[in-house]
């Protein structure tokens, strides 16, 4: 990481283009081209793989990036505290909550400390900074018609600094069950222990949650939980709401779930269902589930294995994808969807937020996929389209 001291921005301000050459030396990053965009409240970052990790209290974030636009061959990895998280506009008109940043900047002969800074993956754009008015205020004019007013810097920097690594993320992994060990919980602990991860099967019973201290906490037989990086809710039963309540507060410290906890309650409340159905023009009454023509195990928006009644024929193409719509319109990222097929039309027999990996084929390979979605999501920013969760 590159030492630079900070000076102060007494003075007259220095004038910059519409775009310029800046280094963020806490980060490792000795040129980055940045577009100086007056219209943007916020600044942006490009990364990718990004990844929180560390406790609720002091929660950190690493991420890749690619400096130079069209070199993937060169990558430099950093490391943050997460200074907030925080929903964000595009200028496609998309919300996505993004982790925010503080970071040094230097630009020309000035240093600006703790900067704000969202990450975001810009692959696509020319730059890969933007730099909103949050940034530039103070010390900063922009001079719209003029470019790289300040030094230039050269992304031959980038051959003098060592090669780096992605480093494996290790993910500490809570499975909340009903039953603990059934069998396909049990596949799931495998799956994740062979990859290095974590996994710890909590029954539901003993589990419980405290809202009498200054910071909520779920305990386990009175026991605080530690935090967990992403969460496994197969549980049915016990108090209505109980399980939903556990995940959402577990999401609100930081885990990503495949079923969240505003999902999970949805399902409560078959208004709330049909609701959301409605919202994406999908039937919202119920077939009976005699009637069910296909079953159809949905992963993460995708249909990872399908099955009709006799159980030796996957289902058509057609099927499986009015299935993953069902799935994103619930907001259920591990689910099972009983199809059945309407005199004009498909309609919904069952919804399974808690499904059996038998009757598909190889229960491993439904175990590998859920354990990549999870590694996934981890992984991925936090989009409120992404379903109608909105993973809060």
């Amino acid at each position: 990481m590159m030492s630079v001291h900070d000076t102060t921005n007494a003075g007259a301000p220095i004038v910059v283009g519409w775009e310029e050459w800046l280094s963020l030396p806490d980060l490792g990053l000795p040129a980055i081209r940045a577009k100086i965009d007056t219209g943007a409240k916020t600044s942006a970052l490009h990364a990718f793989a990004i990844e929180p990790f560390g406790p609720s209290a002091a929660s950190m974030v690493r991420f890749g990036i690619h400096p130079i636009p069209g070199r993937d061959d060169i990558t430099r990895f950093c490391t943050a505290a997460i200074a907030d998280r925080r929903e964000v506009t595009s200028s496609n008109g998309e919300k996505e909550i993004r982790y925010v940043i503080r970071t040094r900047l230097l630009l020309g002969q000035r240093v600006w400390g703790d900067i704000e800074t969202t990450l975001t993956n810009r692959e696509g754009m020319a730059y890969r900074m933007l730099l909103g008015r949050q940034a530039i205020r103070g010390g900063m004019l922009v001079d719209p018609s003029a470019s790289f007013l300040q030094p230039k810097l050269s992304h031959q920097l980038y051959r003098d600094l060592p090669t780096q690594k992605q480093s494996v993320r290790h993910l500490n992994i809570a499975l909340i069950a009903t039953k603990p060990t059934r069998a396909s919980n049990l596949l799931l602990q495998e799956e994740a222990l062979r990859r290095g991860h974590s996994l710890d099967i909590l029954a539901l019973d003993p589990l419980d949650l405290d809202y009498g201290t200054q910071t909520a906490r779920v305990t386990h037989d009175g026991a605080t939980l530690p935090t967990f990086d992403a969460i496994i809710a197969r549980a049915t039963g016990g108090p209505p709401g109980k399980a939903a309540a556990i995940v959402r507060l577990m999401q609100q410290q930081g885990a990503v779930a495949l079923n969240g906890g505003n999902a999970l309650d949805r399902l409560r409340s078959p208004y709330a269902v049909a609701a959301a159905l409605h919202a994406y023009r999908l039937p919202a009454t119920m077939a009976s589930r005699s009637e069910s023509e296909a079953r159809c195990l949905v992963v993460q928006g995708t249909v990872t294995a399908s099955v009709n009644p006799s159980g030796t024929q996957a289902a058509s193409s057609k099927v499986q994808r009015f299935a993953s719509r069902v799935a994103t319109a619930l907001g259920l990222g591990l689910v099972t969807i009983d199809i059945a097929k309407g005199a004009d039309t498909l309609e919904i027999a069952n919804i399974d937020p808690n499904p059996s990996f038998t009757g598909f084929g190889s229960s491993q390979t439904m175990a590998r996929a859920v354990i990549d979605a999870l590694e996934t999501r981890v992984r991925t920013p936090l989009r409120l389209s992404d379903t109608s969760d909105g993973y809060a």
